[in-house]
């Protein structure tokens, strides 16, 4: 994204990158959930509904912020393929926007941004590992939604005898970005009725389109859910 200002452009650059989402803890109790349930029935009932909330912290250039969302999610007949809706808030992703000030100058400015994560997808249970811990695939399609702001740029051009200040006050219109994400979870469900259960789940996005295309950024996020039939 480049916008003119004054005879200056100002570009938005994107220098997240994703960090590793499979820390050794979690690695481990997938493989132990598997082994463990090996052979057994599923918790999962067909025509279900899980309806929860999660916490948790993404991860970007720089280091952890907190996040937080719910979801809903549908269980088909065969128990296998789970459609669900989510919505995450991200209140800090970190990037970093350069201000070309002319003759081959620039300016940076590393911020943090909102992103109101709204999306779908599927969750695809591993069948090797069933109840009471049940691992599945994540995957998902949908929009990150960012509001207006207002980028300040300072520092000094030039030098010696031609060095200047710079105080420069950019405007950057708020806006959606189509955004792919994809991951591995684990459900723990409680009790023999498996009404109630625990969920933890890691997983990466990317943008692919709009103003920070090629953004690309870990979650993880654990919570709590309520399985209706």
């Amino acid at each position: 994204m480049v916008l003119s200002i004054g005879g200056m452009s100002y570009r938005q650059m994107q220098k997240s990158r994703m960090s590793s989402l499979l820390s050794a803890p979690f690695a481990v109790l997938f493989v132990a959930g598997a082994i463990n349930g090996y052979g057994q029935s599923s918790a999962i009932r067909s025509g279900s509904v899980e309806v929860g909330g999660f916490v948790g912290a993404s991860y970007g250039i720089d280091k952890f912020h907190p996040m937080a969302g719910g979801n809903i999610t549908y269980a088909l007949k065969n128990r296998i393929v789970l459609p669900y809706f989510e919505y995450s808030y991200f209140p800090g992703i970190p990037h970093q926007g350069v201000l070309n000030v002319g003759g081959g100058q620039t300016l940076t400015q590393n911020y943090t941004l909102a992103f109101s994560d709204v999306h779908g997808g599927v969750h695809v249970r591993i069948p090797i590992a069933e109840k009471p811990i049940v691992p599945y695939l994540v995957f998902g399609v949908g929009t990150m939604i960012y509001p207006s702001r207002t980028d300040t740029f300072s520092g000094t051009i030039g030098s010696g005898s031609t060095a200047q200040p710079v105080n420069q006050m950019v405007p950057v219109p708020g806006g959606s970005d189509f955004a792919i994400n994809g991951g591995v979870g684990l459900r723990y469900y409680i009790g023999q009725t498996g009404t109630y259960g625990f969920r933890g789940e890691a997983k990466f996005y990317r943008i692919m389109d709009g103003s920070f295309t090629g953004t690309t950024f870990g979650k993880v996020e654990f919570g709590f859910f309520i399985q209706l039939h």
